[in-house]
């Protein structure tokens, strides 16, 4: 198989060879800028992934932009179970881009668009086990930063980091589009847990929490 395409991105060519990606041989477009990953510590998905899109992941990163969260009365642990809260971080630690929350289906033309002209999302969706988007009803919702965007004949693919894993990784625009569709309700079993979660008014699928929301970031010219 030839990725002759991706050779000028070396994570995103060894996830193409790796897992023999015969749909991504010959794309009709393209756009991708590379990502540093960094991997969270606890439930911290959602400062990990501006951390990733803010371009230096760091423990000293991740640990201000908590600060910052928690004083804001955003997150008691590292949890953000509202794109309204992201949103405000995104705008208080990147300063020089547009960004705005986009509401809706993000399977359309308008994102595609957004993504192939250096744009970026911070998606909320749920993870399946192998951390591909899911249809779980928001009980496993997690973060994560597209920053590209493969366009086949046939389907178009978002490129993506998120704190669970080390790899680049490569999804169908839309199965990240449905996951994000079904953010309903707060995991019963994180009610369980011993840690206190910071929930928007009207919980995560209310006007200010997850469901059919996600933050884009784009350049300003």
């Amino acid at each position: 198989m030839n990725f002759t395409w991706a050779d000028p991105y070396p994570d995103l060519h060894k996830v193409c060879t790796l897992f023999s990606r015969t749909d991504l041989v010959n794309p009709l477009k393209w756009y991708y800028t590379p990502l540093l990953g960094y991997l969270q510590n606890g439930p911290q998905c959602g400062l990990v992934a501006l951390a990733i899109l803010m371009e230096q992941p760091s423990k000293e990163l991740v640990d201000t932009v908590f600060k910052y969260a928690q004083n804001m009365g955003f997150s008691h642990n590292g949890e953000i179970f509202s794109t309204n809260f992201m949103y405000s971080l995104a705008k208080e630690f990147i300063r020089d881009k547009g960004i705005e929350i986009y509401n809706g289906n993000l399977e359309s033309q308008e994102i595609v668009d957004v993504l192939l002209n250096r744009g970026k999302l911070l998606v909320p969706y749920d993870t399946n086990k192998d951390n591909s988007p899911g249809l779980h009803g928001g009980h496993k919702a997690h973060w994560c930063v597209v920053s590209g965007v493969i366009q086949t004949q046939d389907n178009v693919f978002v490129i993506a980091r998120h704190g669970k894993a080390k790899n680049v990784a490569i999804w169908n625009l839309r199965d990240l589009a449905q996951s994000n569709l079904q953010l309903f309700e707060f995991s019963p079993d994180r009610k369980l847990q011993d840690l206190e979660y910071k929930l928007p008014e009207g919980g995560i699928a209310g006007p200010l929490g997850l469901n059919s929301q996600s933050v884009l970031i784009y350049d300003v010219h």
